[in-house]
């Protein structure tokens, strides 16, 4: 098991439990067993960008150059990786987490997260060695990195009607500000743009990917909204009656876009474990096979890779579309949304009563105070299992650990609100004889 790499690289506050020790290891190690001499940095708005950013060229040696290129959407690393050649990048963000949170997330030369197998390897390697203090890379400072994103993005937004959408933007006072105000702007798309602070202290806070309800409660009626959270690496929508559309709804309005325009490579959408039944059976219905993962949309990826599959992704709202990039990128998705609304030539809110219907969830977060063995999971949904059988035959229970929080997660998915408060009740009561809740 893994102590510092969780589903999306490692987080924590710095100073607290993200130190510049720990980043020091962490840089020591990618060292000696990757052993780059190029390495881009970008990072979301953070207050301690700058500060971690030190750290990482402080943890390496005189011999690697590291690279800033600033304030970037997560999805500009693998444009960034590729045109400029460098061996590896360092994405400084904790995501979707609150201001305090930092992190960093290590990408490949091809643009994709390492694989479980490197982290761990990276883990053994920080465990083995004594921390030697480096002498520091070589820092250059780059302003390439957006326009080298942008001329991308535009690239692939040749399908957009733009006549057809006033768009409402929620950036989360985070990294994608700048790039979307741009993007919308060379593409004559009417928008309005929310959240759009830049010095970190508010990023996702009350808005984003993770609270869509600020950008339905801001809509015009008859509008549709696009909404991210702090690296840009998430999308979720409002439609045009002011419903939350998220990944799901994505990926099926992208699979019937796919599957018509002969670009869903082996009639294949890759989805998690949290992906909602509804989603299935409109996959089923345009015949479509659905391969699922563990959550994380790294293993999405991975999965993708191994189907040969096109399109893949989360509810939370990453979704890959592996024919352009090899991670999730919220403006590239939205691209694709828009796109893909150009060619039906009709709005989200009738598309997407055509394609999905959606079982009632509910995801509850318990925090907790002590990590969670494996073996109590297993007990755990064991019981899960029992509760499901007798009570949501036709919906299902689902327990997981966070993989960047001291969270346990409960998703219960059923065709009713009522079951699912049924449900819940005796959950409850069975998670507290298992585990010792906050």
């Amino acid at each position: 098991m893994k102590r510092y790499f969780g589903t999306d690289g490692i987080r924590g506050v710095p100073n607290k439990d993200l130190s510049k020790e720990l980043i020091y290891q962490v840089c020591q190690a990618v060292e000696d067993l990757l052993k780059p001499s190029s390495i881009a940095v970008i990072g979301d708005t953070r207050s301690s960008r700058r500060l971690i950013f030190d750290w990482i060229s402080q943890g390496f040696s005189s011999s690697i150059e590291v690279f800033d290129y600033g304030v970037l959407p997560s999805g500009s690393m693998p444009f960034i990786l590729n045109e400029k050649n460098h061996d590896l990048g360092f994405i400084i963000s904790a995501s979707h987490n609150p201001s305090e949170y930092n992190g960093i997330k290590i990408i490949d030369k091809s643009g994709s997260k390492l694989s479980d197998s490197i982290e761990l390897s990276l883990e053994e390697t920080i465990r083995s060695n004594s921390l030697e203090k480096k002498d520091g890379a070589v820092v250059q400072t780059s302003k390439e990195g957006e326009d080298l994103y942008l001329e991308n993005l535009l690239t692939l937004s040749q399908n957009i009607n733009p006549d057809l959408f006033k768009v409402f933007i929620d950036c989360a006072n985070g990294a994608v500000t700048n790039v979307a105000k741009k993007l919308f702007d060379q593409l004559s798309i009417n928008y309005q743009a929310f959240n759009t602070g830049s010095d970190g202290s508010d990023i996702n806070k009350d808005c984003g990917a993770t609270n869509p309800s600020f950008l339905v409660n801001n809509i015009d009626p008859g509008n549709i909204g696009l909404t991210f959270d702090g690296d840009a690496d998430r999308l979720i929508l409002v439609d045009e009656e002011g419903l939350i559309a998220n990944g799901d709804v994505i990926l099926a309005l992208l699979a019937k876009y796919f599957h018509q325009n002969n670009m869903l490579k082996g009639n294949t959408v890759v989805t998690t474990v949290m992906a909602n039944v509804g989603l299935k059976k409109a996959l089923d219905s345009m015949g479509i096979a659905t391969v699922v993962t563990p959550v994380g949309d790294k293993y999405v990826a991975e999965a993708m890779n191994e189907q040969g599959s096109s399109l893949g992704g989360e509810q939370s709202g990453h979704i890959i579309l592996s024919e352009f990039l090899p991670v999730g990128d919220g403006l590239l998705t939205a691209i694709f949304v828009l796109s893909a609304l150009s060619f039906f030539d009709e709005s989200l809110s009738v598309l997407r009563k055509e394609l999905i219907t959606e079982y009632p969830q509910k995801l509850v977060n318990y925090t907790l105070s002590n990590q969670l063995e494996e073996d109590v999971l297993n007990q755990l949904n064991d019981e899960m299992k029992i509760i499901e059988n007798e009570n949501i035959p036709d919906g299902r229970i689902f327990v997981r650990a966070s993989g960047t929080e001291p969270l346990l997660r409960v998703l219960i998915e059923a065709d009713s609100l009522d079951k699912i408060d049924t449900a819940l009740i005796l959950i409850e009561e069975t998670i507290t004889k298992y585990l010792d809740i906050q």
